[in-house]
């Protein structure tokens, strides 16, 4: 797939070694408004200098592509991704989809106007721990989910936009973790509670640490707490989860996968399948093997779609509700932590 990346910035030039050498695509075009990380860039992949561009227009209009890519600030997504859209390309867009819900949905009605597949990149969905819980929920082995505990603390070294973002660990990071509580864990949410602050030794302008809780409808309870200028000791960028299920618990830390069965112990030891058996009656159970992950999973699941005729599984109306889970949250942090109902703040959005 012939595809041209728009956006060099912290994340946009590590995108752009991964497109020139995947293996199932190739970059046509960068495009950026600063000609220095053009240079520099597009040097350091090997791209010809009548391939780079500070226009998307020029760079379409000068290329045969197939698709966009699209790694610029959240607050331009939409601009940069209908601009691609009403071209007839294909578009991958970055996390978080947009900034507001009635964006995203524009988004969305203009891919389905264009025949034309738009998919955000929740690269983490990709990875070889979150596949390995998700078939380990989607088969059962966990029962009914009715509590879920995470937690997430990392001090990446970022400089640029982040710093200066209202909620950089919400909208940024968390929406990670959220978008697993729906596409891992198989939760939809109904009603969201957060609360956000900072450390005196927080570097962020906006709010990097919070508490967030989460409630379905059948009154599943889901309590997360991040941070992302967090002290020492830190947890993989997946975060740390504890799952628990009427018929077991399961515990996710640093790509140990183990399941606690409440029930049938012998059972469940002796013919669960791919399970390891460990002291105290406890499964352990190797990660899925993934012949792509992350970003290279994000960009086969996008191609493989389009072939195949299919949504992809974090395709933009999908995705519409994830990001609506890091809006709410935003929001009831500027209540100080009141209860927001999440179908009911889609359905404002959407009208707004």
């Amino acid at each position: 797939m012939r595809v041209i990346q728009v956006g060099l910035g912290f994340w946009g030039a590590d995108w752009a070694n991964v497109i020139a050498t995947s293996g199932q695509t190739e970059l046509v075009a960068l495009v950026d408004i600063s000609e220095e990380s053009l240079r520099v860039v597009g040097d350091a992949i090997g791209l010809a200098p009548e391939k780079r561009f500070t226009d998307f227009a020029e760079a379409i209009a000068a290329t045969d592509a197939d698709a966009a890519l699209v790694v610029v600030p959240p607050h331009v997504h939409e601009a940069v991704a209908l601009q691609a859209l009403e071209a007839g390309l294909h578009v991958m867009v970055e996390k978080p989809f947009t900034t507001t819900i009635a964006g995203s949905q524009r988004l969305i009605d203009a891919a389905e106007r264009q025949n034309r597949t738009i998919m955000v990149t929740q690269s983490f969905r990709f990875r070889r721990g979150p596949r390995t819980v998700k078939r380990l929920i989607e088969e059962g082995a966990l029962g009914t989910i009715e509590q879920v505990y995470g937690r997430f603390f990392k001090d990446p070294a970022f400089t640029g936009f982040r710093l200066e973002m209202d909620e950089p660990l919400i909208v940024d990071m968390s929406i990670h973790h959220f978008d697993y509580i729906r596409g891992i864990f198989g939760l939809e949410p109904t009603q969201v509670r957060a609360r956000s602050f900072n450390p005196s030794w927080s570097r962020f302008a906006g709010n990097a640490s919070a508490n967030v809780q989460f409630t379905t409808a059948d009154g599943a309870e889901i309590s997360y707490v991040g941070s992302w200028h967090a002290r020492r000791p830190h947890t993989s960028w997946d975060g740390t989860w504890e799952i628990h299920g009427t018929d077991a618990s399961l515990s996710w830390d640093h790509n140990t996968v183990l399941l606690y069965p409440h029930s049938n112990v012998i059972g469940e030891t002796v013919f669960r399948r791919r399970a390891l058996e460990r002291p105290g009656d406890v499964l352990e159970f190797p990660l899925e093997p993934l012949e792509r992950e992350e970003r290279w999973g994000t960009i086969n699941e996008f191609i493989s779609a389009i072939e195949e005729g299919r949504q992809p599984e974090t395709h933009g109306g999908d995705n519409i509700r994830s990001l609506g889970l890091v809006l709410a949250a935003v929001e009831s942090t500027k209540q100080d932590g009141a209860p927001v109902d999440f179908e009911k703040f889609l359905r404002e959005g959407l009208e707004s």
